[in-house]
């Protein structure tokens, strides 16, 4: 058995380990560590991230942020400082608005290369939610400097771009609407939803939330212990020609045994008539489990692994793997420490087992800003070398 094989096996062992691991556990990496297992609550996706609703603002200034006064901070009144606008103006109960500014100071060194310095603008987004009755209209327009070309709608030069990540219809059904019907722009329902788009089980499965969103129709169940979402995946319609638009299909499922356990599977199968890395005909499938874990209040651990095949007309399946683990620390409420392992190979015939290891710091400092630093190491294999790199981020994230 080869080097890379014996490398991903153990770490899929040590995720099954984690997942069976026989103790009382809580597992979300930010709100399972209160209690919360569902993302529909807080959030307008019914899988996470992006729109908060009034509830998770509220709970995003209460749970989230560092708190300078005395008291426990969770008894608190939120008062008005987590609203749109710190509570300028009220807006129409059925309407949510949210705006973020995402910028990152990068410094990248590759091994026996030159080192690069550079200012990101990775995001400056206004998001928006109508509700009428069982209706949802959900829309997010922004700009982007260079960056992000799949979700470009419009620019006028070469440098400078209108675009918008989601936009989508919904019903909601269900007793209490625990059903949402939606057709649209939309992330992938998949894995673990995170902000770091650039990690090997984001980027090698294509679905991250910052980019690789797919139009197309789904439907997600958010219940009280089981959450789940299905999506029929049309193709990308801001992306041209045709040729290039994936197909197929998107799914997950997560069930919480309890407040302190997530544990869930996905799968997605795609079919493109020319792969925009390959550039011929390309079947693209990954399926993989999840694992969301709390051992203590202060800590939460998480992991995710997944089967990867790609294969062309009148060549062999490419099998591979990608996994990670991470642990977020938070000793004081709002800061935290984090680190997060990862390797991947996209053959194991073909090529041998890249490593990854993160490190880095966050402070929920202000009412609606927080800033992050992380240092990043990998070792690749690019064919027939291997390649090392460190790179230093620092990001400064607010949102209204």
């Amino acid at each position: 058995m080869s080097h890379s094989i014996r490398a991903m096996l153990a770490i899929f062992a040590g995720l099954v380990a984690l997942v069976l691991a026989p103790r009382d556990a809580s597992a979300y990496p930010w709100m399972i560590r209160h209690d919360y297992t569902a993302c529909a609550q807080c959030h307008a996706d019914p899988s996470g991230g992006s729109l908060l609703t009034p509830y998770g603002r509220a709970q995003s200034e209460i749970l989230l942020r560092t708190y300078y006064g005395e008291g426990d901070p969770t008894e608190r009144d939120p008062g008005t400082l987590g609203d749109f606008m710190f509570g300028a103006f009220k807006l129409p109960e059925p309407l949510l608005v949210q705006s973020d500014v995402r910028n990152l100071l990068l410094h990248v060194s590759p091994g026996g290369a030159p080192s690069d310095t550079r200012f990101v603008q990775m995001q400056a987004d206004v998001v928006a939610q109508l509700t009428t009755g069982p209706l949802r209209q959900n829309v997010s327009v922004g700009y982007v400097h260079r960056g992000a070309p799949t979700t470009w709608l419009a620019g006028g030069d070469e440098e400078h771009h209108l675009v918008s990540r989601h936009h989508w219809l919904g019903l909601a059904f269900g007793k209490d609407d625990e059903l949402l019907l939606r057709a649209g722009r939309m992330n992938l329902p998949f894995g673990l939803r995170s902000l770091e788009h650039t990690s090997w089980v984001r980027s090698l499965t294509g679905t991250d939330i910052n980019a690789a969103q797919q139009h197309g129709v789904a439907l997600a169940y958010g219940g009280e212990k089981l959450r789940a979402e299905v999506m029929a995946i049309a193709g990308n319609f801001q992306v041209s020609p045709d040729t290039f638009r994936e197909r197929g299909y998107s799914a997950y499922a997560e069930l919480a045994p309890s407040p302190k356990i997530a544990v869930g599977v996905s799968s997605l199968v795609t079919h493109a008539g020319t792969g925009l890395r390959t550039g011929k005909p390309l079947f693209r499938q990954a399926h993989g489990a999840f694992v969301r874990f709390v051992p203590t209040r202060k800590l939460v651990l998480s992991g995710e692994v997944d089967v990867l095949g790609a294969s062309a007309p009148r060549e062999r399946i490419q099998v591979g793997l990608v996994s990670m683990l991470s642990a977020d620390l938070e000793p004081l409420q709002g800061v935290h420490f984090t680190t997060m392992l990862e390797a991947s190979t996209t053959s194991f015939r073909d090529a041998s087992a890249s490593f990854g290891i993160w490190g880095g710091a966050a402070w929920f400092f202000l009412p609606h800003a927080d800033v992050r630093v992380d240092l990043v190491y990998r070792d690749e294999d690019v064919g027939a070398s291997r390649a090392t790199s460190s790179a230093l981020l620092t990001q400064l994230h607010i949102f209204l």
